[in-house]
């Protein structure tokens, strides 16, 4: 790992700007800020992870006809992050375009909202997230209040800064609680099902042609986080293994060919 020290966003994405200047992806620099400012630019690049990705993504396609143009940006940025070994993993795949809102309308008559199925670690840490965007949301307020006492409003950068950080705050505070409000934390099943892979539940498997072994708690996407151990069941991989038992096999496809996989060991979280 070349990085000693934990960058904050802001001077990640100072160094971003600094090392793609003068090609073909500098453009796009306006929606990397805005993301940058969406996560907090103080905030530590160690923080990042594919929860907080996925829902900018979600955020950034509920306001925007097409996503696609906002977000290739900051994939390029989060990619940038990787190969600079700013972070361990990459992120860059955690940012899915969502449909547009007159796509998803069409092709499902009526919007309802998703059910989100989380283990009980993940359903805290939600609630968590929503309680400390409760406490930034106060701050916030104040920061506003300061700003505002400068009667120049012509530029008022810290104004328009706060402004904007308010309305990203209180949409993703809107999202958790939405999400909240239908989750399901999942819970151990029958007997029967005890050594059947299903969300919350630990597993080993093992590499058919190195013997590696590898350990993961399956989890819903928004848990979802490959330096933890945690791994999303909509990943290749877990869609594989979701339902599968002990001792089974499994391949997956992937971009280098096919994987091949033993599951080792199942069990409860």
């Amino acid at each position: 790992m070349q990085q000693k020290v934990d960058l904050s966003l802001y001077d990640a994405y100072t160094a971003y700007v600094n090392g793609v200047k003068g090609t073909n992806d500098a453009s796009g620099f306006q929606d990397v800020n805005r993301f940058v400012q969406w996560c907090g630019k103080t905030s530590s690049i160690s923080q990042l992870n594919p929860q907080i990705v996925a829902s900018y993504a979600e955020w950034i396609g509920a306001r925007a006809g097409d996503a696609s143009k906002p977000l290739e940006p900051v994939k390029s940025f989060l990619t940038f992050l990787k190969k600079k070994e700013y972070i361990e993993a990459s992120l860059a795949s955690h940012i899915r375009i969502p449909k547009s809102r007159s796509k998803a309308h069409a092709s499902n008559g009526s919007h309802a909202p998703e059910r989100a199925e989380l283990s009980t670690q993940g359903y805290q840490d939600l609630v968590n997230r929503l309680e400390a965007l409760k406490v930034e949301r106060v701050k916030i307020t104040g920061d506003i209040g300061r700003a505002m006492a400068d009667k120049d409003f012509r530029e008022n950068a810290p104004l328009d800064a706060a402004k904007e950080r308010q309305g990203m705050v209180e949409s993703m505070i809107r999202d958790l609680e939405a999400a909240l409000s239908t989750a399901v934390v999942t819970g151990a099943g029958s007997s029967h099902e005890t050594m059947r892979i299903s969300l919350g539940k630990k597993v080993v498997l093992k590499d058919a042609v190195s013997g590696r072994q590898l350990s993961y708690t399956v989890v819903h996407p928004r848990e979802a986080n490959p330096a933890t151990g945690k791994l999303s069941s909509e990943s290749p991989v877990g869609k594989a293994i979701m339902n599968r038992r002990q001792g089974e096999k499994v391949e997956i496809t992937t971009p280098r060919g096919a994987i091949s996989y033993t599951i080792e060991k199942v069990h409860g979280k």
